[in-house]
């Protein structure tokens, strides 16, 4: 009978090391746009350091620099990391019934992991920035899944609406997981220096996998 209950828990343990960067960007807000994709470029770079595997769907503004991030840390020592350590899923652009494939790309990319973060979250419409649907419907499958979700809400936009989202009632989103709450909180602080952003995000998740 504990047979079950041990699998979920090895299954649990594995899909952590798997990391769900969420987000797209047609505006970085208070951050330049250089800045905003360095950040990303590091803090990919920095998944791949610590040995972890990353999922991404091409967020527009922000797939570009996940890929090149991840890529760079694979490639400048190919002995101690792989390509495997990155599954990028771009969404299909053409066809009947998109937004039927983008709910099961969706859901296909988040059953492969355990952990999600979440970066500003915005796109164009009728010539005006608004909140990326998509991305908060990504935090959504993440929370029905049992995926720990990291919102950096100092990036704004949808990551902004769900780290408020969550810190209403951070009891719901981190059950048995008290210790990140404090954590979670920081990545809304606007002053905070981009490396230090991506070092307490990249802390985070490695104390997630102890």
């Amino acid at each position: 009978s504990e047979i079950p209950i041990i699998l979920s828990e090895i299954e649990k343990r594995y899909r952590k090391k798997t990391i769900f960067i969420s987000g797209s960007a047609e505006d970085f807000g208070s951050w330049n746009r250089d800045d905003g994709q360095k950040f990303i470029h590091s803090l990919s770079s920095g998944l791949v350091k610590g040995n972890f595997r990353i999922v991404n769907g091409f967020g527009w503004g922000i797939g570009s620099a996940v890929i090149n991030g991840a890529l760079e840390a694979i490639y400048r020592n190919p002995e101690k990391y792989s390509e495997d350590q990155l599954i990028v899923r771009p969404f299909p652009q053409f066809g009947d019934n998109l937004k039927v494939l983008w709910e099961e790309y969706r859901q296909r990319m988040i059953a492969l992991t355990g952990v999600a973060i979440f970066v500003f979250g915005n796109k164009l419409s009728s010539g005006k920035i608004i909140s990326a649907n998509g991305v908060n419907r990504e935090f959504q499958i993440a929370i029905e899944r049992g995926v720990v979700p990291i919102p950096v809400g100092a990036t704004g936009f949808a990551a902004e609406e769900i780290w408020n989202t969550i810190n209403q009632d951070p009891d719901r989103y981190y059950p048995g997981l008290s210790w990140i709450v404090p954590l979670i909180k920081e990545l809304n602080n606007p002053n905070i220096s981009r490396s230090d952003l991506q070092a307490k995000i990249v802390k985070i998740i490695q104390r997630l996998n102890k």
